[in-house]
């Protein structure tokens, strides 16, 4: 399939991904790198920034490297995202989170979940994590199943714990660094491989294929994307209520929310090197184990 023949927004997001990409590795090629004073904004009722960091949290004494060296135009951009999310989706996330019950939110992020849980599955492989993958599969034949469609997660009642990861996670397993700060429109906080692995992900979802399958039954025009359409806009949505409460009291409370929201992105991104320095540690010690 040529470039002319794939839909314009596909299009656009291709041409603007490309172009970060270049424009950030001139500027690491130069050694721009911005190098900031890690903040952190202590909240007993942000479970955002409770997700962010991780159980053991960060010194706050302690500095990281935070490479922004397209802050100009990051800048730019989280402007618009904070428009954006002031107009829509925070309005949308807060109507959500009054109106519908607890029980009807959970079935709803299971759901989700588990429609992603096969992507999930690829990246334990390609982390090389084979048991994981073994059990997400289990997790998702169960509760698709048992566990109606994955509204209820019956596969954790049955000792089969949601064991999360992502692309991002693989790259970083694989050795790739985080890279340069990159704010993306609508999406938000990300970087060179937290981006790239954004997109690497959309394709690696069996459901695009099966979508987009269109000598199936039903779907010759591919109007079954409807579906893939709104399970990513109830995703969008629903995590958007989950940081309601965090995203205000970091706002509020920081000096610069811009360099807030790098804090919190960079410390997640540390947390994923944390969690794979612990495992390969696991795995020498289960190696040097005698028999």
């Amino acid at each position: 399939m040529c470039a002319r023949q794939l839909p314009f927004f596909k299009r656009s997001f291709i041409l603007f991904t490309l172009l970060i990409i270049n424009v950030s590795l001139n500027q690491v090629a130069a050694g721009d790198h911005v190098k900031t004073e890690k903040k952190i904004i202590n909240s007993k009722t942000s479970g955002f920034i409770d997700e962010a960091l991780t159980e053991d949290g960060f010194d706050e004494d302690s500095s990281m490297d935070e490479p922004d060296p397209l802050e100009n135009l990051n800048r730019v951009v989280f402007g618009f995202n904070k428009v954006i999310d002031g107009l829509i989706f925070k309005p949308i996330a807060t109507i959500y989170d009054t109106t519908i019950h607890s029980t009807g939110k959970t079935a709803v992020r299971n759901l989700i979940d588990n429609a992603f849980s096969p992507v999930e599955a690829i990246n334990h492989t390609l982390q090389g994590e084979g048991a994981h993958a073994i059990k997400t599969i289990f997790r998702f034949v169960i509760n698709t199943t048992i566990g109606l469609l994955g509204t209820m997660d019956a596969a954790s009642g049955m000792g089969l714990p949601k064991e999360p990861t992502s692309l991002n996670e693989t790259f970083a397993t694989w050795g790739m660094g985080t890279g340069p700060y990159i704010v993306l429109p609508i999406l938000g906080p990300s970087s060179l491989r937290d981006a790239t692995g954004k997109l690497g992900e959309a394709y690696m979802d069996p459901l695009y294929y099966y979508v987009h399958n269109k000598h199936r039954g039903h779907n010759r025009h591919r109007q079954q994307m409807i579906y893939l359409k709104a399970l990513y806009g109830f995703d969008a949505v629903d995590r958007r209520r989950q940081v309601l409460i965090g995203l205000r009291d970091l706002e509020n409370t920081s000096s610069d929310f811009y360099v807030g929201m790098r804090s919190i992105f960079f410390q997640k991104q540390e947390a994923i090197t944390k969690k794979i320095k612990e495992r390969k540690a696991e795995s020498q010690k289960r190696e040097d184990k005698p028999t």
